[in-house]
């Protein structure tokens, strides 16, 4: 044990400040902690990865395995202390993972290259740990893109358009035995309840009930009987959960729903081509990284919806 801790003390010292470090600047950073920061996205896992190998000799920032088993044993343990103290849900620590354990290597390699070839001085590299504050301030005072994008899913349902077209505009209560849950769902992303409509025409509302008491209000813009409905999206702020992930996304500033179409297409054999576009809107400096977690669930979301519909409306009473 004594060998143990000549030869491996400082490292772990070096791995406990990394935690440390990380679950500080999580905390500081609040709100701001979330896959729209540049800063907390790239800059934070980079010198995540570095500050543990500053407590490394040569010998060991020579090999390779050690460049990246640091680094994300440092990750791992700064995630898995995160979601035992409630900080962050398992499904932000989905989203941030690959970034975080990717910067973090990619910052263990940086600072041995530097470290080996020329022997900086710890002390000035570890003031690196102040460049997310700073660069932080910074970004505050950058503005924004905002990109929409849209999200296409189709299924092919034998039945009449009528038939379909009564259960989409309006949908009754889905047993949780009809739905086929999926990943996304066991991890937090809450699945529909049923859609309630007051008036079936342009300008009627319609609420959409999903798990958890979520509440998306949506007003009717479009509405060709039997062949389109289109609704605009507004969730009502009063229901979102209290979960991180839905207030850093449902109540942030930086994702909203915009609007959802229905479209009905007649195929020559008698079928019927659903198609359900749903767009949203992204408001960040890293909007190509919301984009790729957005579309992803937001088609799991609309193909399980789908096939809903479709077992409802094939099968035979």
């Amino acid at each position: 044990m004594t060998k143990l801790k000549q030869k491996y003390g400082l490292l772990i010292i070096g791995i406990v400040l990394g935690i440390a470090y990380g679950l500080v600047t999580r905390l500081v950073f609040g709100q701001k902690a979330t896959l729209a920061s540049v800063t907390y996205l790239f800059i934070i896992p980079t010198i995540l990865g570095i500050i543990p190998l500053m407590f490394a000799d040569n010998d060991k920032l020579k090999s390779y395995k050690n460049i990246i088993f640091i680094p994300w044993l440092t990750v791992s343990t700064f995630f898995l202390t995160m979601f035992l103290f409630g900080i962050e849900d398992f499904i932000c620590l989905l989203v941030l993972a690959a970034p975080f354990f990717i910067l973090g290597t990619i910052g263990a390699l940086i600072y041995r290259i530097v470290q080996i070839n020329r022997q900086k001085s710890k002390g000035k590299l570890l003031t690196l740990v102040l460049l997310p504050f700073l660069f932080a301030s910074i970004e505050d005072y950058i503005k924004s893109p905002s990109d929409k994008y849209i999200v296409k899913s189709e299924v092919i349902i034998d039945a009449k358009p009528e038939k379909i077209w009564n259960n989409i505009v309006e949908v009754q209560a889905i047993d949780p035995k009809e739905y086929n849950s999926g990943f996304f769902n066991s991890i937090g992303i809450p699945r529909p309840i049923s859609a309630t409509v007051d008036k079936k025409e342009f300008g009627g509302q319609r609420i959409g009930n999903f798990e958890g008491g979520l509440k998306f209000i949506e007003t009717i813009t479009e509405y060709e009987m039997n062949k389109k409905v289109s609704f605009d999206i507004k969730i009502d702020p009063s229901t979102v959960r209290q979960k991180v992930f839905d207030q850093h996304v449902l109540n942030g500033n930086y994702f909203t729903f915009v609007d959802a179409t229905y479209e009905l297409t007649e195929l020559k054999n008698r079928q019927v081509k659903l198609t359900l576009s749903s767009s949203y809107q992204l408001t960040s400096t890293i909007n190509f990284y919301g984009k790729f977690w957005g579309d992803i669930i937001l088609t799991d979301f609309q193909d399980r919806l789908l096939n809903v519909i479709e077992n409802r409306c094939e099968k035979k009473k």
